[in-house]
């Protein structure tokens, strides 16, 4: 498979996964591999990456304020550990949930939401990708979209979440009103 050049990325930004796959001519049996080897070049690469500017403030006043904060990924603990620790962020949370499997977020919400004894009503998702808000949504929590991530607004926007923010500072403006 060839790179691709900055309109072909455009073209396939904010896709979900498997229209990805359509759109590249990969075989639905061919994503675990590609799943996998991703996760493995996040490896070498998490160190290097920087949290969205203003993101870092946004989560130290809100752990200040005693909120509890948790992670939710499909990518593994140890590359979120590792950049929450490169970071100075990981204090503000208190689990992660890691290695979720690409179709598997809504149940592992349900196994944050047992484990720590949260009632559904009293939790406020935070997303930044069609996957995140559909499973937020289907367990019944109010959702935050984010721009910032690989969905496109527009996108985000369809799935109908609680509400949309832009910025980091938009996004602490809004968990205060829902």
């Amino acid at each position: 498979m060839h790179p691709l050049n900055k309109e072909q990325e455009t073209a396939l930004h904010g896709l979900p996964i498997m229209a990805v796959a359509r759109t590249l001519g990969i075989g639905w049996w061919k994503l675990p591999n590609l799943y996998f080897d991703g996760r493995r070049e996040m490896d070498q690469v998490i160190r290097s990456l920087k949290p969205f500017n203003g993101i870092s403030e946004v989560l130290r006043k809100l752990h200040n304020e005693g909120h509890e904060l948790f992670i939710v990924s499909s990518n593994s603990v140890k590359n979120i550990r590792a950049f929450l620790k490169h970071h100075h962020l990981q204090e503000y949370f208190i689990e992660i949930y890691g290695g979720v499997e690409v179709f598997g977020k809504a149940s592992m919400l349900h196994q944050l939401l047992r484990e720590n004894s949260l009632k559904v009503q009293d939790v406020v998702s935070v997303g930044d990708e069609s996957r995140d808000i559909e499973a937020s949504k289907s367990v019944g929590m109010r959702t935050v979209a984010v721009t910032w991530g690989f969905a496109r607004e527009e996108d985000l926007e369809a799935l109908k979440p609680t509400a949309i923010c832009k910025n980091p500072n938009e996004l602490l403006a809004t968990l205060e009103l829902v």
